[in-house]
């Protein structure tokens, strides 16, 4: 009775919105497609895509896939601390401000909403960034206009925020798609394994292992060989929803459990409002 009322139960949903207040936020999010006529920009949206289909292969123990998983949080790591500290900055230079003078947030009168869906934990702390992009544009601005800081101060912080953000959204978009072996490929050195070493060159061992992997990597899992049907966990099509909710596999593997220590990790440390 019991596992009939969980195959009757319907996964868990929640509709969640962002708000932007900048145009320079609100660009990144687009990004610019070809039918402008000039060089497809890409945007968050299809960053989010991209990370969702990296989470999906390195569930069906695809080990580049799992490599990429730690090259993008090492990505938002280094952003995150980048963007921490232009946050800090600019908020002790509006602190400067006598007791006597009062000015509020300055946000958009029109701002840009829309609905997200990510590709997983690592999309999330993607759209942080991308939220703490917007309110340090409006900051930076507001200093400026203020004459908290110069023209060109303001310029220099703009325009360096601006290629580090899209340094982060361009990384994924490298990443040479699922490369059809698994570790136990790797462990056996068969031909599949070989013709990919031969293609993407050779994986730290440690995450050929499976001994490192991202902290928000996916579980790993494995379809029992008497399996007919195909788990959405394997699908390549599969969304982050579903492979929650695929009863015939094995889950196995967990988030680089080396790296799980006390100390607090800087990518998860948001510089808070106020």
């Amino acid at each position: 009775m019991a596992a009939q009322a969980q195959q009757q139960m319907g996964a868990l949903r929640s509709k969640i919105r962002m708000t932007l207040h900048t145009y320079q936020a609100t660009r990144l999010w687009h990004g610019r497609g070809v039918e402008s006529g000039k060089p497809q920009i890409i945007g968050m949206r299809q960053m989010l895509a991209m990370i969702g289909k990296i989470q999906r292969d390195a569930a069906q123990d695809d080990p580049y896939a799992d490599y990429w998983l730690i090259q993008i949080e090492d990505k938002l790591r280094e952003n995150r601390q980048y963007l921490n500290n232009q946050l800090h900055l600019a908020e002790k230079r509006l602190a400067r401000l006598p007791d006597q003078l009062t000015v509020e947030e300055n946000l958009s009168q029109q701002p840009f909403t829309t609905p997200i869906y990510t590709g997983g934990q690592l999309g999330w702390l993607a759209i942080r960034q991308l939220i703490d992009y917007d309110r340090l544009i409006r900051q930076v601005v507001l200093a400026g206009h203020i004459a908290q800081m110069s023209r060109n101060a303001e310029y220099n912080i703009l325009r360096g925020v601006h290629r580090k953000m899209h340094g982060l959204v361009d990384f994924p978009k490298r990443y040479p798609g699922y490369s059809g072996i698994t570790r136990d490929d790797l462990a056996a050195n068969n031909a599949r394994a070989r013709q990919a070493i031969e293609k993407r060159g050779e994986l730290p061992d440690d995450v050929a292992q499976g001994k490192r992997r991202s902290k928000y990597a996916p579980p790993i899992r494995k379809t029992p060989p008497n399996s007919k049907a195909t788990p959405a966990a394997t699908r390549p099509d599969a969304s982050s929803d579903e492979t929650e909710a695929a009863p015939d596999t094995q889950v196995t593997g967990s988030a680089n459990a080396t790296s799980d220590t006390s100390t607090e990790d800087p990518l998860d440390q948001d510089l808070p409002y106020g």
